[in-house]
């Protein structure tokens, strides 16, 4: 059965990639960040918890240590690389800080991923997933520093790619849209907690725009797919025979990234006006 490791692995679309894994015999290494994310599993011969911080280098160092001591000579086949965080604001607002920190462990992440897979998987036909999103293709207002950090790691896995043309190796990108999982749910009560700390003036200025994504996000459950209908897409790429080097999971997904891919930058503007900027606010003292 493969070998396949999974970061992210404690909540939603890691999570389910590694049930899914399980349930078809693979032998698993599941990635988490905390030592008490651990109880989030049942205990199973196939599957191995590994303490891995992905924003920390020789957390990545130990981690991968750790998995070629378990495997003891066997091949890696793959890793799916899921971790990811995200925190919403206005680049005027938002402190250089939390941009550092979101890129950190989300670009520079999946770089030290690359640089630890490749030696693993070339050689064989392994397959380095690297799960962006659409926001890797296109951008939003209050996304900023994630979007920065996507459209980066697209970058990085095309570099890549080329780099080890001929080292028989995948390199591969899953650009899912809006999915069901926490990083979801979390985005308006966020988005609403950062208001109170504005100034006046950045009230004036910004604070209608973080209520309307608010409620956009709020509501964005309703078409969004479900973390396993995203991984069983995510799989595609895992055992298609000539994979793709791109596979875009969710109609929003291919809608946005055809969109941003065709439309002069003004167009795009004014697109993405009509789904966050102009959508209408509940009036006071009614609910919806």
């Amino acid at each position: 059965m493969p070998t396949i490791l999974i970061t992210g692995a404690a909540r939603g679309i890691g999570r389910e990639l590694v049930r899914r894994a399980i349930s078809r015999g693979d032998t698993v290494f599941a990635m988490v960040r905390k030592d008490a994310d651990r109880a989030r599993f049942d205990a199973s011969a196939q599957l191995h918890v590994v303490i891995m911080d992905v924003a920390v280098t020789a957390s990545v160092d130990a981690a991968f240590a750790e998995v070629d001591r378990l495997l003891a000579g066997r091949p890696l086949d793959a890793i799916v690389h899921a971790a990811a965080i995200s925190r919403p604001g206005a680049i005027e607002i938002t402190p250089t800080s939390e941009f550092e920190d979101l890129l950190n462990t989300n670009t520079l992440g999946s770089l030290r991923m690359l640089k630890a897979a490749i030696p693993r998987l070339r050689g064989h036909g392994g397959r380095l997933i690297l799960v962006t999103s659409l926001w890797g293709k296109a951008s939003g207002a209050l996304l900023g520093a994630y979007c920065a950090s996507k459209h980066a790691i697209e970058s990085l896995a095309d570099t890549a790619r080329r780099e080890t043309a001929g080292m028989n190796l995948h390199v591969i990108l899953a650009e899912p849209g809006v999915v069901l999982t926490d990083m979801l749910s979390t985005q308006a009560p966020e988005v609403e907690a950062l208001i109170p700390g504005m100034t006046t003036d950045q009230r004036s200025l910004y604070e209608t725009l973080y209520r309307r994504y608010a409620k956009l996000t709020g509501a964005a459950g309703r078409s969004a797919i479900t973390a396993a209908r995203c991984a069983a897409d995510i799989e595609k790429a895992l055992f298609a025979a000539r994979p793709r080097t791109r596979y875009r999971i969710g109609r929003d997904a291919q809608l946005v990234c055809l969109l941003a891919w065709l439309l002069p930058d003004r167009w795009m503007d004014s697109l993405m006006g009509l789904t966050l900027n102009r959508k209408p606010l509940t009036p006071a003292g009614k609910s919806g």
